[in-house]
């Protein structure tokens, strides 16, 4: 049996806590905590960080990354900055995601942050993977286009065979895509 440690750790999240004993998290939990975009910003800022940063810094950071272009930025900050030290910050402490110290207004990484550091590795690998090739969803709709003008222009043998190659394409790719161990499911 996994020990977890849930979001009722969090009702004593008005001062910095000491984790529970318990050594893991349940993923209901991690995905409470994923699922506001302020707590996923205030993670991700902290992963690329190895020590502590002040909640201004971070709330900074947060700002940048949930901002959108109509958004007041002091407004926002403001916004931000009270609602990591009232809400998210007290939370992730709670859980062991985080060491908030309220008192110097300080962040750092805490003693369960691996658990959501796999999820941010994982994030980062499959964008390195997506940016880092052509993707057929690219290269299909560019030679049909292409393939389709040189069988609308062409002698009526040489049409045969280029419409047959585009289907060649088409099924090699749909075959290519559904074997692939890299596909990801949008």
């Amino acid at each position: 049996m996994r020990l977890t440690a849930g979001l009722d750790a969090v009702r004593d999240a008005g001062k910095t806590t000491e984790p529970p004993d318990q050594p893991g998290l349940v993923d209901a939990t991690i995905f409470d905590i994923l699922g506001n975009e302020r707590r996923r910003a205030c993670l991700h800022c902290l992963a690329e960080h190895e020590g502590a940063l002040s909640v201004s810094a971070l709330g900074k950071q947060v700002a940048r990354a949930v901002a959108d272009a109509e958004a007041d930025s002091d407004e926002l900050y403001d916004s931000v900055y009270i609602s990591l030290c009232q809400t998210h910050l007290p939370k992730l402490d709670a859980v062991g995601l985080v060491e908030y110290e309220q008192n110097r207004k300080r962040v750092r990484q805490g003693p369960r942050f691996d658990a959501i550091r796999d999820q941010f590795e994982a994030a980062r690998t499959t964008e390195k993977q997506s940016s880092d090739g052509i993707r057929a969803e690219t290269i299909v709709p560019i030679l049909t286009v292409a393939i389709g003008a040189a069988a609308i222009l062409s002698p009526p043998a040489a049409r045969t065979v280029l419409l047959f190659g585009l289907v060649a394409i088409h099924v090699f790719v749909l075959i290519f895509v559904s074997t692939s161990p890299f596909t990801i499911s949008h």
